[in-house]
């Protein structure tokens, strides 16, 4: 199994997105309350994996600031644990956070870049609000499921969908273009994933995080890194302040925003 290098010819797309979580590093380790609590569960999801994995190492791809990587650590202490980021910023604060740990390594990797070469040998792989970057999400979840060994198991969680229902309504009623990238669909994940010897389960949860105005909203996932424009759709600073003031006049107290979190397992079988 060979883990490719991230190409210095990278594309721009993939290197805004390195850069901006990059440079977000210190507050999102902070305030990145949505994506502590989904790892929390997503960790909290594996307890009943913990014995009955097979041998060898853990690749966790995403690792941002180690949320997932702090579980991974207390449910398997001595197993190896291998965890890759794209950011350069990303990997340099978690090798200062998780200094003196000997069986984790990290490692700048392209998720999407990862091929195998031979066997499998991961007994797990784990992602932890990452495959909303992907640029196809079915097709890379489906590469880590071929890293993970027989009897293993990839792990995910992202957001889905149906995320932040409240902008996209006071848009609607605006009439203004709901700008939100565009989110992997629960129902075609599960089915695309579903191919093969494999057993997929999955749950959904909503998350729902108050803010004093929407503009506080938007200006947290700005600088959570996460505010890179997918489709290159962005609102008019007229329309902008439109929708802020309408949104706002829509909330009796604070601002509230659902997140739609997705957490998916895949057991790859012994006769896959």
């Amino acid at each position: 199994m060979k883990l490719s290098e991230v190409s210095k010819n990278i594309d721009r797309r993939k290197r805004q997105i390195a850069n901006r979580f990059g440079n977000a590093a210190s507050y999102y380790e902070c305030y990145a309350s949505v994506q502590k609590e989904a790892a929390e569960r997503l960790i909290a999801s594996l307890e009943p994996w913990r014995g009955i994995l097979p041998s060898g190492p853990i690749l966790e791809v995403g690792c941002g600031t180690g949320f997932v990587t702090e579980g991974l650590l207390e449910l398997f202490p001595s197993r190896e644990i291998r965890s890759v980021d794209i950011s350069p910023e990303m990997i340099h604060f978690c090798e200062e956070k998780f200094s003196g740990i000997d069986n984790l390594t990290f490692a700048r990797r392209d998720a999407e870049a990862l091929t195998v070469s031979e066997q499998p040998q991961y007994a797990m792989t784990i992602s932890g609000f990452a495959a909303q970057w992907f640029k196809d999400p079915y097709l890379t979840l489906g590469r880590f499921l071929e890293l993970t060994k027989p009897g293993g198991l990839l792990l995910a969680s992202f957001p889905g969908h149906e995320c932040f229902p409240e902008w996209k309504e006071a848009c609607v009623e605006l009439g203004l273009p709901f700008t939100r990238n565009p989110l992997p669909d629960t129902e075609e994940m599960v089915i695309k994933m579903s191919g093969g010897p494999v057993q997929v389960d999955f749950y959904e949860d909503r998350i729902k995080q108050e803010f004093d105005s929407s503009v506080d909203f938007f200006r947290h996932i700005k600088k959570l890194g996460a505010g890179t424009q997918e489709q290159g759709r962005h609102l008019s600073p007229a329309q902008m302040k439109m929708l802020i003031d309408h949104w706002d006049s829509r909330s009796d107290g604070p601002v509230q925003v659902s997140w739609h979190v997705v957490f998916l397992a895949v057991k790859r079988n012994y006769d896959s």
